[in-house]
């Protein structure tokens, strides 16, 4: 698609094509608009240019091309907005996925996404604001009186989901209105306090296939100045091969390990001039609603991974504790 490989992210859901099409057809029509009108612009200023002998008119113009222009303009609008959003809009949202969806609970507030998974029983635990704590208990689960609530998982900032399976989010707020975006996945929705409001998505790569995809190679700096810079510039990539060695044969830097300015010096002393780098962690929670202060810092991952893999990471989850995970 070329919307996808010009100037938007790369997409991995089900529903994105059809977006990005709607996207790309907009981007087009808005070309054409600028061009034809600029076009016109400049004819009326050369057409109607004051000069010796010329006086200036206050009476209506009656133009049947620019009417006509005006026409086409409004029909291509019309088109755009029933023939091609409407329908895109309707099929995404007529109706959530019914073919066993994976159902989770979102609950944003400042500056965190609390993400909250029924448990091995399929059902939510009830959640009380009187035991909210935002230590140990950041929903309010009612585990010591609520069987339902006792296998619950909650993890903050970090989204797992399971390739090729359908995801229904049902988010709300704690505090004020947040905006969950995940725009490798195609999904945008404000989060509004005291409502809770469904989106879904599929994905269709995993994290790993994502970092592949987005892989570039760089040039290792030689220069002793440019080594901070160069680390600060790729603090959020992991290093996609095993580069350099030492005396002793072993790896300095490894596949899979953050770019740091100590194995950026180890390898330029290494002579190793290029390294392939990707995100680390590719797919990515944002609010996209100023929020408050700490807007600029609400950011999750998504943890896309194939199906067995989603079902080992739910059975090593005690249900009892709150998963939680340092910024990097």
């Amino acid at each position: 698609m070329v919307a996808t490989r010009f100037w938007l992210p790369l997409d991995i859901s089900s529903h994105g094509t059809a977006i990005d099409n709607l996207i790309a057809y907009l981007h087009i029509f808005m070309a054409v608009l600028f061009i034809g009108w600029g076009i016109f612009f400049v004819y009326c200023l050369i057409k109607f240019r004051g000069g010796p002998g010329r006086r200036a008119r206050y009476d209506d113009i009656k133009a049947k091309p620019s009417k006509y222009a005006e026409v086409v303009v409004v029909a291509i609008e019309a088109v755009l907005l029933v023939g091609i959003s409407m329908p895109v809009w309707a099929s995404y949202r007529a109706d959530p996925p019914k073919d066993n969806p994976l159902t989770v609970r979102v609950v944003a507030q400042q500056f965190a996404w609390n993400i909250h998974y029924p448990g091995p029983d399929g059902k939510f635990g009830k959640t009380k604001p009187g035991l909210v704590n935002e230590v140990t208990n950041p929903l309010g689960l009612d585990r010591d009186n609520d069987p339902n609530a006792a296998d619950d998982i909650v993890s903050i900032n970090n989204f797992y989901v399971p390739k090729g399976r359908d995801v229904v989010v049902r988010l709300t707020s704690k505090d004020v209105i947040h905006s969950f975006a995940v725009p490798l996945l195609r999904v945008k929705q404000d989060v509004i306090p005291g409502m809770e409001i469904p989106v879904w998505f599929k994905a269709l790569e995993t994290n790993d296939q994502v970092r592949e995809q987005l892989t570039r190679r760089v040039q290792v700096p030689t220069d002793p100045a440019g080594i901070e810079d160069f680390a600060n510039e790729h603090r959020a990539d992991v290093f996609m091969d095993d580069f350099g060695k030492n005396a002793d044969g072993k790896p300095i830097a490894v596949a899979g390990g953050w770019v740091t300015d100590e194995l950026t010096k180890a390898l330029g002393a290494a002579g190793v001039t290029e390294i392939d780098v990707a995100p680390k962690d590719p797919v990515n929670i944002q609010c996209a609603q100023l929020c408050g202060l700490g807007h600029y810092r609400m950011m999750g991952q998504m943890q896309i991974v194939e199906p067995a893999a989603f079902q080992e990471w739910l059975d090593s989850q005690s249900g009892g504790e709150e998963e939680f995970f340092e910024d990097e």
